[in-house]
Formats: structure tokens, C-alpha cells, sequence
């Protein structure tokens, strides 16, 4: 991405936080920092990351965070939506500041002016020298993918190898028509056709379809298929992996199948996250 595209991005992000500043859940907001390759200056960052500090307390919205953990939806969508809406180039972590072992710039704290925000944005300089950030918490099955795994996400998956709370693994999906009828219905009924969404779906199915897996038995992108009982988890961009622990510990879910980028061509690559201690699992934060 071209340097004054993203430098556009996240001017709109400053502009609609002041503007909605006072609205809920936004007035939880306290700060907002950016980080990585376009904080450094470069001048075709990968994407631009932003940190979005705010106040977890809240008790409504700990009470709807719940509710989407458990719906298997975005947690922080509430955030997200009227900040970025469906745009694509702005990477979202949360309340990562006093995690991070990486330098974050502030672009804007509750209270600031938007021209403060924007005077800040405009002095991060360009550094024609400036790369992007060294590979940090790396592993064979991120190969290739880590511009769409940003670095918190990566560690988040990685620690929890480690701690023996989940297995990960890396899986090709082909494109391939579904068999089912039903699953035909279901896929047209929700995407259009030929479109980004509706083709990692189809490949999702046709996935599990291979393997003898009932397509009611499987919760994806947000929605159960059919049944109400779904072991298998998938979603699409991260956009509900956070989601994962609590999915895969709570309601006996076999496996979370996690489509990293999903493109019109290309391949399609996923990261099956399995359980391999409930325990574990509910310890995890992400």
C-alpha cells in the first residue's frame, strides 16, 4: 500500500473517533496508537496497525463482548464497525500498550483536538530506509501469511502452542463445488456468488464434506449452517478468532478452521486450530 493511502486511512479512522467520540461504546475509548512499518516511516507499508486503548470494565459492554464470544462474533466489533467499517488496510488490536514489546506512537488520547490527532499523524516522517518489521513470533505455518497475521496475533497463537492448549496446522483449500444441496441453498441465500466471502464458504464445505463432516453440525463466519449443536468453527480475515478459545473450550468444538485471506484468486490458505486442553484454552485472552 502506497504511503498516502494509508496516511488517508487513518486520518478517516481520527476523524470518525471524533466524531463519535461521546457515542457508546466509543466513549470508552481512552487512546489510540499506531505501530509497525508505517509508524516507522516506511513508504509501502504492508497495512497500517493501530492499538485502540479503552476501558474493559464497562460492564455493558463486558456483558455484550460475552454475548458475541458466545454467539461466535467479533467481540470488539462494537469498536471496529464504526471506526473501519468494511474498509480493508487498517490492522485492529486492543489494549495491547502495556503488553507490547514494541514501540507504539501516540496519535490520539481522549480529550485531544482532531488537528492534534491529525498533527501527530502528520509528524510520523518517512524514512525511505525504513522495512518492515523483523518476522518476529514466526512459525512454518505462518509462512507466506504473516502481512495478514499481525505480530499480536501471531504471538497469541503461538503461546498457546506452547502452553499444549491447542495444536495448529496449516491446510490447502481447493476450490471445489459442494455436493450438498442444502449447503448449495445455504451459501447462495447468504453471499453472492462469485464473490470473496461466498468462495472461501463454498471452499469451507467442500472442505468438510470431504471429510464426512454434516454441514449442520458447523458454525461459519458468524452463523450456524443449520443445526444448533456445531463442533466445527470457521471464520474468515480473523474477523472472529478471538473467539476461538472460548468456542472451542465451552461448546465441545473439535476444531476452529481459520481462512487467513480470502481472495477472489489465489490460493486459499487456513490454519485448523484444534483443542488440547479445555483447561488451557480458557485461560487464553485474545
Amino acid at each position: 500500500m502506497k504511503r498516502q493511502r494509508a496516511a488517508l486511512l487513518v486520518e478517516q479512522f481520527l476523524e470518525r473517533l471524533d466524531q463519535l467520540q461521546d457515542e457508546w461504546p466509543l466513549r470508552l475509548v481512552t487512546e489510540v496508537y499506531v505501530f509497525g512499518s508505517f509508524a516507522r516511516g516506511a513508504p509501502e507499508p504492508a497495512d497500517v496497525d493501530l492499538d485502540i486503548e479503552f476501558d474493559g470494565t464497562d460492564w455493558q459492554f463486558a456483558s455484550e463482548r460475552a454475548q458475541a464470544l458466545s454467539a461466535g462474533r467479533d467481540p470488539h466489533g462494537d469498536l471496529r464497525r464504526p471506526l473501519v467499517g468494511r474498509t480493508r488496510g487498517c490492522q485492529l488490536v486492543y489494549n495491547m500498550r502495556t503488553r507490547a514489546d514494541f514501540d507504539l506512537t501516540l496519535l490520539w488520547r481522549r480529550g485531544d483536538d482532531l488537528s492534534v490527532a491529525l498533527e501527530r499523524l502528520r509528524g510520523i516522517a518517512v524514512d525511505p530506509t525504513a522495512a518492515r518489521a523483523p518476522r518476529d513470533a514466526m512459525s512454518p505455518e505462518f509462512e507466506g501469511l504473516d502481512r495478514w497475521l499481525p505480530r499480536p496475533v501471531r504471538e497469541q497463537l503461538l503461546e498457546a502452542v506452547a502452553m499444549r492448549a491447542i495444536e495448529l496446522e496449516r491446510v490447502a483449500l481447493e476450490d471445489r463445488v459442494v455436493d450438498s444441496a442444502e449447503s448449495a441453498s445455504y451459501l447462495r441465500e447468504r453471499w453472492q456468488p462469485g464473490g470473496v466471502s461466498f468462495r472461501a464458504g463454498q471452499a469451507v464445505l467442500a472442505h468438510y464434506e470431504r471429510q464426512g463432516v454434516d454441514s449442520g453440525s458447523i458454525h461459519l463466519h458468524g452463523q450456524d449452517v443449520r443445526g444448533e449443536v456445531t463442533p466445527y468453527f470457521a471464520g474468515f480475515g480473523l474477523r472472529y478468532l478471538s473467539s476461538a478459545p472460548r468456542c472451542l473450550a465451552d461448546y465441545d468444538g473439535v476444531e476452529w478452521l481459520e481462512v487467513v485471506r480470502p481472495t477472489l484468486r489465489g490460493e486459499l490458505t487456513a490454519l485448523r486450530i484444534r483443542p488440547l486442553d479445555r483447561t488451557r484454552l480458557r485461560k487464553l485472552r485474545w
